[in-house]
């Protein structure tokens, strides 16, 4: 192997690869990312076995080849370069990895790439097809009402229903529900739950990127793919049978206020400091073409702010953790409806100009 690329790239890409790298580990490859040359371009690759990442980087490519070398002192060392023309070249045997630029000649030990795990395969699976931008904005509206809890593994993931080139994403941790459908462009059905860590570097990788994302669950149901021009995000899914969500977002409503997001968005987070102070609880009162909230704390104070909203059904007050509210609010836009049917009922908030999305979070008992 020998090449030539530039090192700022190339630190970037491994940034991202080395996301995958295991934290610790008794397997000392899966510290290490694999360096494949081919063509026109330089692959990169790392995997802790549950999540693995690939990302090419431009490169003049004088032979081809590979070897795996620690992860994360390569990309240390990548990133404290700068803008400089990094050579690379195999030395072989031994697999040395020589790094030369205008200011540094460097040695790595690595090991035989074909002692790193070999990548699953997609072959033959189900997949659907969609604008990167699209998946990315609907992993941003689901993702933080994924669980934590390890103790019910199913809701630490983000389920994918695809179907009729649509592709839903639906997350609950079990006191909130969020549920965003995108078309597709190209596709069949697909199942699957996938991790909320491994949708995290979906987004992160396909950010910015142009074209397409292909999402492909393997023929065996254990894996899934996220491939596009940035690169590859693979992930084992996560097993067991996820809830009948449909079943629990309400159909009517007794109050509906339609208010500014943003706007609500930032007198919340007004209100957020007193509200920590007593478990993050706000009180929201709707009436009147106003909605209105506060928040209280003893011995530290209060806070109340009202905005305009266009009411339609009976005065009604409820009770809820600000956090929820302010996750959804945080990709919202434009007008929201937010549907009551009672202080003790779940409130429902859904994005009238598109319809794609609704987003149900659980009050909290509170004096009224």
């Amino acid at each position: 192997m020998k090449l030539s690329c530039d090192a700022a790239e190339l630190a970037a890409a491994l940034a991202v690869v080395s996301r995958a790298l295991a934290a610790r580990t008794t397997l000392p490859v899966l510290g290490m990312v694999r360096l494949e040359a081919n063509y026109d371009r330089l692959l990169l690759e790392a995997t802790n076995l549950e999540l693995g990442i690939r990302k090419p980087v431009r490169a003049e490519i004088a032979e081809g080849g590979a070897i795996a070398v620690p992860g994360r002192l390569l990309t240390e060392f990548t990133s404290a370069i700068g803008e400089e023309r990094l050579d690379l070249e195999l030395h072989t045997p031994g697999f040395r990895l020589l790094l030369r630029t205008a200011s540094y000649e460097t040695e790595i030990q690595g090991i035989d790439p074909e002692e790193f795990p070999p990548a699953p395969t997609a072959d033959g699976g189900e997949q659907v097809t969609l604008p990167a931008d699209r998946l990315v904005d609907a992993i941003a509206d689901t993702l933080a009402a994924a669980s934590t809890d390890e103790a019910r593994p199913v809701l630490t993931g983000v389920r994918l229903s695809a179907a009729n080139h649509r592709l839903t994403l639906t997350a609950t941790d079990g006191y909130r529900l969020a549920e965003r459908t995108v078309a597709a462009d190209r596709g069949g059905k697909l199942r699957a739950t996938v991790p909320a860590r491994t949708m995290v570097e979906v987004a992160r990788l396909f950010r910015s990127a142009q074209g397409d994302v292909e999402v492909i669950l393997a023929q065996q149901g254990n894996q899934v793919f996220f491939r596009g021009s940035e690169g590859e995000v693979s992930s084992r899914v996560i097993d067991g049978g996820y809830p009948n969500t449909g079943r629990l977002i309400p159909s009517a409503w007794t109050t509906r206020a339609s208010v500014d997001a943003a706007e609500l968005n930032r007198r919340l987070r007004a209100l957020f400091p007193f509200a920590q102070q007593s478990a993050n609880v706000v009180r929201l009162t709707v009436g009147s073409g106003a909605v209105g909230l506060s928040a209280a704390a003893t011995d530290v104070g209060s806070a109340r702010t009202q905005l305009d909203a266009d009411v339609s059904g009976p005065e009604m007050a409820f009770a809820f953790n600000a956090r929820y509210l302010l996750d959804c609010l945080g990709s919202a836009e434009d007008q929201i409806d937010l549907e009551l049917q009672g202080p003790l009922a779940p409130a429902v908030v859904r994005r009238p100009a598109t319809g794609d999305y609704v987003y149900l979070f659980m009050p909290v008992r509170y004096p009224l």
